[in-house]
């Protein structure tokens, strides 16, 4: 056994609870292990109060075994890595995404406007190679998704739980195979209405550099004078909002797609991109631009514009986002 904490041995392992507050079990063979940065990745969230506002007569400020623990609110944060068609979904799941079809598996996330979804709470396993700690009752407070001509789609997540405490469970020993997708896969298209997964009506747009996608997604942790230090639910008490931004060519398309003087005019956009076996990923939504930076830089020689949008919605369809994976997963662990 490593007696060190090595960079090669750390890992994560997932799998879904049962319900708020009941550990989800990951072992041998159950849970599922992510394709992801796990360096960094575990703050445990513990709030103190050092008593240092009260003077007692002695210089020093704080006095030795009176700090007190006032609260606990883990936070696990998955850096942005290569996005796995497998395990994606897993971090849509967790708010309200369901799953239909046969092999590729389609996840859809179609977030309810009037009303909330139903949260799905996962446990976490967490290991350096020497040291484990399990995460529970985690649910994702921020989703990223991001590429470029250069490397492979990016993705990564930010979950908000109740506790981070020391394990000896084992890690599921099984590594299926993990599809990523090649950032020159994705596409833009451009629609009049808010734009479906099979591009009904929807005009290519071709010049699409690279994009960042933050989806903030409402998530808090509900805490109250309840006898506990750690919080007694989760619930969607924020508002669903989320950012994108990419670059453009600074052609003839531009001029008429993404002119200036489109700035506070809502636009329908379709990302999407799938592999060679036909797993992928779509993001459709309903934009108001919130700016547009002509001249902003260059690639590799071509002048780009840079195009920022918030998310809006869509009184039509009553939507504003959807996210659609195309995955070999056919359920949650």
């Amino acid at each position: 056994m490593a007696t060190f904490g090595a960079k090669a041995l750390t890992r994560i392992a997932t799998a879904s609870q049962a319900a708020f507050g009941t550990a989800a079990s990951i072992g041998t063979a159950t849970g599922e292990i992510l394709f992801n940065e796990t360096i960094g990745s575990l703050d445990l969230g513990v709030t103190v109060d050092l008593g240092e506002t009260v003077s007692v007569g002695k210089r020093t400020a704080i006095q030795a075994s009176q700090p007190t623990i006032t609260g606990k609110a883990p936070i696990l944060t998955i850096a942005e890595a290569p996005a796995s068609m497998r395990t994606l979904p897993l971090m849509f799941d967790a708010i309200g995404a369901t799953t239909t079809g046969a092999g590729p598996y389609t996840w859809t996330w179609s977030p309810t406007q009037g009303d909330v979804d139903t949260l799905v709470f996962y446990s976490f396993l967490v290991e350096d190679g020497v040291q484990k700690y399990r995460v529970r009752d985690a649910a994702t407070t921020e989703i990223t998704l991001s590429t470029d001509a250069n490397g492979l789609l990016q993705a990564g997540a930010t979950f908000a739980a109740t506790t981070a405490a020391t394990s000896a469970l084992a890690f599921p020993t099984a590594i299926p195979a993990n599809p990523f997708l090649a950032g020159r896969l994705m596409k833009l298209s451009t629609d009049t209405n808010f734009p479906d997964k099979s591009g009904t009506g929807a005009t290519a747009y071709a010049s699409i550099y690279n994009f960042s996608l933050s989806i903030t997604t409402g998530v808090g942790m509900v805490t109250a004078l309840d006898g506990s230090l750690t919080a007694a639910t989760a619930a969607l008490t924020g508002v669903l909002d989320a950012t994108l931004t990419f670059t453009v060519a600074s052609n003839a398309a531009a001029g008429t797609t993404f002119p200036i003087t489109d700035i506070a005019t809502q636009k329908y956009l379709r990302l999407f991109g799938t592999t060679t076996d036909n797993y992928g990923v779509w993001i459709l939504g309903s934009w108001e631009i919130e700016n547009i930076v002509p001249l902003s830089a260059d690639n590799e020689g071509v002048v780009v514009n840079e195009v920022t949008c918030r998310l809006a919605y869509d009184t039509t369809s009553g939507k504003s986002l959807e996210v659609v994976i195309d995955s070999p997963l056919a359920t949650a662990p």
